[in-house]
């Protein structure tokens, strides 16, 4: 397995405060309009890790 680059390094741990807000907002409460944000950016943090890979 390749090693991760800083950028797909950065772009997971985006996600995983992404996917944190998520878990945050939902347990607050919060509207869902701003979760559905959260989990939009966490996704598509997740997909840019992913793209970002080097070729093997």
């Amino acid at each position: 397995m390749p090693k991760l680059t800083p950028l797909q390094v950065r772009n997971l741990l985006v996600a995983a405060l992404a996917a944190g807000g998520v878990v945050w907002n939902v347990l607050r409460g919060g509207p869902l309009w701003l979760t559905a944000i959260f989990a939009l950016c966490s996704l598509l943090a997740v997909g840019s890790a992913v793209l970002n890979r080097t070729p093997s």
